[in-house]
């Protein structure tokens, strides 16, 4: 199969602080807005469409900070024999560093960053121990991770920047049985809160909306109400024109947003791990077992503002969430490495549930003013909203509650897996793979709500099973080439939508909606070729493939209410060409370069997302390419690393449908960097990223498909030029 891997020096060596910094340098690989998707599997409308998998240590995790990390695999194309749903792009594999039996270490990592434009500097700083309890038996490493992010995006409104905070403690405890058998205990506590929107607002809304109150005592809340709409030059975007022309000092125009509220989320997680591998069983077997247990609670405030009050009133939504998360995994494998049959066998169990939350999600209206400007704006609805809340709730100020009883999902999964190598005297080695997963799928929900938006209970439940399968054929001629061709299957799992809101019921998507959604489906085919020439100074992988998508699990938001639901619709296909190379060119220089060609469309008209036969996919350029030279050199002595490298990617839209806002532009950007080993126990590192300040886009999406003047146009910036430094040190 296709894999890149990426070693912890090299990591360092780009300055990379999470696995989505890598992400942008691979082939067939694209990241808008840092989740990865390969090989043109977008799917739909979101930035976010969970094609790709992550397992941490083997654990479904997508824990993507790099503090510590020993590597990181990227396996492209349906993974869904060995590695399960929500494969169907690929899988990254992270894999950390672990418990040393016979060496005390203590170590750690500051970053400082600055960029160009943004105020105030991000850091990240790590701090690591490594402490042999028990001699050649019991080892403990623990290491833990602080971030601050200043983000570029500043609301005039509020006067408040946007900023994220993440820190984590990953500590584990290895047991050296013997040395057949090995156990690892594991825990995780992550912790993220962020204020302020990542997306700017390039909309020009042309004015904006405004209230006039007029006193009436005859009124059950004193005052009449009346809007008019109020011009402002059409060139000028949202905030200007909000302010009459006026702006805020200091303020970068591209970075300014405009929003009554600032968002906020915040969410904590406790994951325990357990981890065994037996060598060794009868001769016959090795035993590997993944398990976890997590919890997670995380609350945000969401403003509704614009969408609901055209920014004339105060409403908000706050969300509470809590879930359970159950992993086991078990695997065998052959013991004899140097039979010519390889095989694997193992079972997958995976339960996600939420308990009952009452407060799952309440939206609320300031009171005041505000409450007959609700009632005058929202006269369609026929209520008075502060009675309605009064009467329902017991608080006027809240208007709508959406409550969870309780939900689950459960998968089951047998798999395996086997190969046979046929060795021939002329014609070299000869593999022949296949594998199977069987799979059953269960889930149940319990929803309410209840308030302005909607009056409805639903209880949703299904099952579904099914088989998925891979076969493989490859040829070794010499040690140093191989020919490979690939089929593979891969699936996501199907589920339940929440209830649809009464105002959305008119919305014309709302008729694609169903209960329960099934899995989607995907089919690959792919040929490769790998090869190691002139005595391994040239390496490289290349792989060609065509994906049939059937069933397509997609997003659909709905314009006239702003929520979505989820529906299967549609089919398409991608076709692509990929290749990856590393040269050493002399014994101080060497040459990376990877690049992709991506053609993904769908075959099928799929009117949930509106979208056209041959339609191009979202969030996928048409090509990708990244090349970097390192050179090795000495100063004073002391070793010098530098390496400059440039990524590339072509055009790309965001949405089916598409509007001018949906469309981001190809562009380039290069790097420098250097380190610089003080000595054997300091590293320091100067990194420079876009170098030449290039102003340009990574992703733009027009939230309203009608040109809605209150709707927002959204844009994420390529950052500009910023400078990092670095310090690697170990202080045992």
């Amino acid at each position: 199969m296709s894999v890149s891997a990426v070693s912890e020096v090299e990591m360092a060596n780009r300055n990379y602080v999470d696995a989505s910094d890598l992400f942008r340098t691979l082939a067939g690989a694209a990241a808008p807005r840092g989740q990865l998707i390969l090989r043109g599997l977008s799917g739909g409308n979101s930035a976010a469409p969970g094609t790709t998998a992550t397992f941490t240590d083997d654990i479904p995790f997508a824990f993507t900070n790099l503090a510590d990390v020993e590597r990181v695999e990227v396996l492209r194309g349906p993974q869904g024999t060995l590695y399960g749903s929500n494969a169907i792009g690929g899988t990254v594999r992270v894999i950390t560093k672990k418990p040393v039996l016979d060496e005390f270490e203590l170590f750690g990592t500051m970053i400082g960053k600055m960029e160009k434009n943004v105020d105030d500097y991000d850091t990240s700083m790590s701090l690591g121990i490594n402490v042999p309890l028990v001699e050649q038996t019991l080892a403990l490493r623990v290491n833990g991770n602080i971030q601050n992010d200043q983000r570029p995006m500043y609301n005039v409104a509020t006067g408040n920047q946007s900023e994220s905070q993440e820190n984590f403690l990953r500590s584990q405890l290895l047991w050296q049985v013997d040395d057949n058998t090995a156990v690892t205990f594991g825990y995780v506590r992550r912790e993220n809160s962020s204020q302020g929107t990542t997306l700017g607002d390039t909309s020009k809304p042309g004015g904006y909306y405004s209230l006039r109150y007029i006193d009436n005592p005859d009124a059950k809340y004193g005052y009449d109400v009346e809007h008019q709409w109020n011009e402002c030059d059409p060139e000028w975007g949202r905030v200007r024109c909000v302010q009459g022309g006026d702006f805020v000092k200091g303020a970068v125009d591209k970075y300014a947003v405009y929003s009554i509220f600032d968002g906020y989320s915040q969410n904590e997680n406790d994951l325990f791990t357990l981890n065994v591998s037996v060598d060794n069983i009868a001769d016959i077997a090795s035993f590997t077992y993944a398990g976890s247990y997590r919890e997670n609670e995380s609350s945000s405030l969401d403003d509704w503002s614009r969408l609901d009050g055209a920014d004339m009133f105060k409403t908000w939504i706050v969300n509470k969430s809590e879930s359970k998360r159950t992993t086991h995994e078990m695997r065998f494998q052959n013991y004899d490495l140097n039979s010519p049959l390889s095989w694997t066998v193992g079972m997958f169990y995976d339960k996600y549930s939420t308990p009952s939350i009452p407060d799952y999600q309440w939206q609320y209206l300031e009171s005041g003013d505000d409450i007959s400007a609700a009632n005058y704006w929202w006269s369609w609805s026929g209520l008075d909203v502060r009675q309605m809340g009064i009467d329902k709730f017991g608080d006027g100020s809240k208007i709508w509650n959406l409550r969870e009883y309780g939900s689950w999902d459960r998968e089951l999964a047998l798999f395996a897996d086997a190969s046979y190598t046929i060795e021939t005297k002329d014609m070299g080695e000869f593999e022949v793979n296949a594998g199977i997963r069987r799979f059953d799928l269960e889930d149940y929900s319990h929803s309410e709500s209840e308030g302005i938006w909607s009056e409805e209970v639903t209880l949703t439940g299904g099952e579904e099973d099914g088989n998925r399968f891979k076969f493989s054929l490859s040829w070794r001629p010499e040690d140093n080439y191989s020919i490979y061709g690939l089929y593979s299957e891969g699936y996501r799992p199907g589920g339940n939508n929440g209830p649809l809101a009464a105002a959305c019921q008119a919305d014309p998507n709302a008729n694609q909606r169903k209960d329960r959604y099934t899995s989607d489906s995907i089919d690959n085919y792919e040929i490769g070729y790998k090869a190691s020439l002139f005595d391994g100074r040239f390496n490289f992988t290349s792989a060609a493939y065509h994906i049939d998508w059937t069933d397509i699990r997609t997003s659909t938001y709905m314009d006239t209410c702003g929520f979505s639901y989820t529906a299967n619709a549609g089919e398409a296909q991608s076709q692509g060409l990929e290749f990856e190379s590393t040269a050493t060119l002399t014994d101080t220089l060497q040459l990376v370069f990877n690049a992709s060609y991506t053609n993904s469309e769908l075959t099928k008209d799929n009117t949930a997302i509106s979208g056209k036969k041959g339609d191009e996919m979202t969030m996928v350029p048409k090509y990708n390419a990244y090349i970097a030279l390192d050179k090795e050199f000495e100063l004073n002595g002391k070793p010098v690393f530098v390496r400059a490298d440039m990524s590339a990617y072509g055009k790309y839209k965001t949405h089916f449908n598409t509007k001018e806002g949906d469309q981001v532009p190809a562009y380039k950007i290069f790097n420098l960097s250097a380190r610089y080993e003080v000595n054997e126990n300091v590293k320091l590192s100067l990194h420079l990223n876009n170098v030449f300040n290039k102003e340009t886009e990574l992703y733009k999406r027009d939230r309203s498909r009608s040109n809605s003047a209150t709707a927002q146009k959204y844009i994420e910036f390529l950052p500009e030029r910023t400078v990092s430094v670095r310090l690697d040190y170990v202080f045992f």
